[in-house]
């Protein structure tokens, strides 16, 4: 099937259903400059695509090297209720600590996604798993484990999640500041929102993945890097409304 030529009339349609408020960003960028703005839209799409992927890799590296730690210190900790130390599988039988930190709530929800997720296995029926609910829960899990002035936050970090970055040779308040930058970066993709202005700041997220991954393990960091490709479409991003011919809501 050809691919059809876009015209002033095509461009007027599709921006009156991506809607006025959705567009106003890329208009505000683009001099009011029709064509433009969709051109930056589509680029903050191809742009998205690439952040997700990039934030695919860093969030289940990240999760696995917490789980890790969080499974060893899980089992040595006392069930006050039984006197008999808890299991490994942290989230099937939380400590008292991880349960306060992680909240009951979100390991519930995690635990009915997990199990919906098991009964519509194309492998058929089977037995929940700890792996199961792990891979159902969100990435502020990974975020609010970290430490903050919290005791018990800063405990579990001592004891447990800073043995997850072995390699972190800075302040931990900076790898936390790090993490809060891509999981808010996360909720802007979830629900689409402009990643503007531009590759500039995008840019500085996928090096914050980078030194995040680099504390955990550098070979995940360099996998990261060598199959990324938010440098790539930073590279594509439209030239400034300003430097194209155009006027008010123009479409040339």
């Amino acid at each position: 099937m050809a691919i059809p030529t876009m015209t002033a009339t095509h461009h007027r349609v599709v921006a009156t259903l991506l809607s006025p408020p959705r567009l106003a960003p890329y208009l505000r960028a683009s001099d009011c400059n029709v064509r433009a703005a969709l051109s930056l839209y589509q680029w903050n799409v191809d742009m998205s695509s690439a952040v997700y992927k990039m934030l695919h890799l860093l969030e289940v590296f990240l999760r696995n090297a917490m789980d890790a730690e969080l499974r060893t210190w899980n089992a040595t900790q006392i069930d006050p209720r039984t006197g008999r130390p808890h299991g490994p599988d942290w989230l099937l039988d939380p400590s008292r600590l991880v349960e306060w930190i992680v909240r009951r709530t979100e390991i519930d929800k995690a635990t009915r996604r997990a199990m919906l997720a098991v009964k519509d296995s194309s492998t058929g029926p089977r037995t929940m798993t700890h792996d199961d609910v792990l891979a159902q829960m969100m990435f502020s899990t990974w975020r609010f484990l970290l430490p903050s002035k919290d005791p018990g936050r800063q405990l579990l970090w001592r004891e447990a999640i800073s043995l997850a970055f072995p390699n972190l040779a800075r302040p931990v308040a900076n790898l936390v500041q790090d993490v809060d930058g891509l999981y808010r970066l996360r909720n802007r993709i979830a629900h689409l929102e402009p990643l503007l202005p531009g590759g500039a700041v995008v840019k500085g997220h996928l090096r914050a993945a980078r030194r995040v991954l680099e504390a955990v393990e550098p070979t995940a960091e360099q996998w990261l890097v060598s199959h990324q490709t938010v440098s790539t479409v930073v590279a594509e991003m439209p030239e400034p409304a300003s430097e194209m011919p155009n006027g008010p809501l123009s479409e040339n």
